[in-house]
């Protein structure tokens, strides 16, 4: 196994692609933030509604962005390696 600097780490890390899914898993933590507090309202008015909404996409974008970052890290690996 070979070894990775510091500095490449950080220069992969900070990549377009890779800043572009942060800012998915970080917009989805924070639908899922806002849509727990509406939920946390009571009744069943238009800010629960809202709050299933936000926190349902929340936890899809989040779900979406870990996948995409855990298969850039695969196939950027396996690239990596066969080079």
């Amino acid at each position: 196994m070979s070894r990775v600097s510091a500095r490449d780490a950080l220069r992969y890390a900070t990549e377009d692609d890779v800043l572009v899914l942060f800012a998915v898993i970080a917009g989805g933590w924070v639908f899922l933030t806002v849509g727990s507090f509406a939920l946390a309202g009571h009744g069943f008015g238009l800010m629960f509604a809202l709050g299933i909404l936000a926190s349902l996409a929340g936890a899809l974008a989040v779900f979406a962005g870990v996948v995409g970052l855990a298969y850039k890290l695969l196939v950027d690996s396996r690239r990596a390696a066969t080079e």
